[in-house]
């Protein structure tokens, strides 16, 4: 009978906690100040936007290849940094590893349909944006033992060290004119982030924050930059939500294991006594 009551008060407590939980959760989602952004891959390499003709063509100067962008009278090169290892039929399946061209809005409160809506009537103009990734564009800045790790740059080494990737995005503008936005480095991993900060508190040292000049998480940049990963990163910890549960996680997770454990105990078949 007792172990029925301690399944009871499982029951009552996990009802309880889970409530709170996804509470604590919608309200952190509510609060949060972070935009939502749609993207479009774009795979044609001549069309109009913004009433200016783009084209985009791969070229060859002093024997290093490119891929040449003209939109209206502007023009940018973007050196090949991952040269293809197959000739496919396109210019995007054959530079997808380190380049993407997509169309993108914010769509923060709005559902797909409204996005296009507010799109067509002219409410949300939308912005072209080129990605592109560079293996070994970027100086190692955060556990500085990898700086003495010695590598190539061929391809298992770029796709190793991560920490080496630099991103730059360039948009094209309604005014005709191309911008290249600042070029920001991979994201440090919450896990060594974590693990810097607990040394350093161990030391006695500084708290070490993020280096500046990341990709940062719900910025355009970061769900541009996915685009010519060859795998997304492992979430950071800083604006997750489960930093909001406070006691209702654990005590949730607790309150399972103790149904669990006491309906078994409750139905498991008396022992008899020799």
């Amino acid at each position: 009978m007792i172990l029925w009551i301690i399944a009871g008060l499982s029951v009552a407590t996990l009802i309880f906690s889970s409530y709170s939980l996804a509470q604590r959760i919608h309200k952190f989602n509510d609060e949060r100040d972070a935009p939502l952004f749609s993207f479009i891959d774009i795979q044609n390499t001549s069309f109009e936007m913004f009433g200016h003709h783009f084209d985009m063509e791969e070229t060859t100067i002093d024997n290093q290849p490119f891929v040449r962008v003209n939109f209206a009278d502007d023009e940018l090169l973007l050196p090949v940094t991952i040269p293809p290892q197959h000739q496919l039929p396109t210019l995007f399946d054959r530079q997808r590893n380190w380049m993407s061209m997509m169309i993108m809005a914010d769509r923060s409160g709005l559902s797909l349909k409204e996005l296009d809506q507010r799109i067509d009537s002219g409410e949300i103009t939308p912005r072209l944006i080129i990605a592109t990734r560079t293996p070994f564009g970027a100086e190692s800045t955060k556990e500085k033992n990898f700086d003495s790790i010695e590598h190539k740059e061929d391809w298992a080494w770029g796709e190793s060290r991560r920490d080496l990737w630099l991103f730059d995005f360039y948009e094209m503008n309604p005014d005709g004119s191309i911008t290249a936005h600042q070029p920001l480095r991979f994201p440090e991993s919450g896990k060594s982030l974590l693990r810097r900060q607990n040394n350093a508190k161990l030391k006695g040292e500084p708290i070490p924050e993020r280096e500046p000049g990341e990709i940062v998480e719900y910025t355009w940049q970061y769900g541009a930059a996915l685009k010519v990963m060859p795998r997304a990163p492992a979430i950071t910890f800083e604006n997750q939500a489960l930093r909001a549960a406070g006691w209702t996680l654990p005590t949730a997770a607790a309150s399972i294991l103790t149904l669990i454990a006491s309906v078994f105990f409750a139905i498991a078949p008396a022992r008899v006594a020799e």
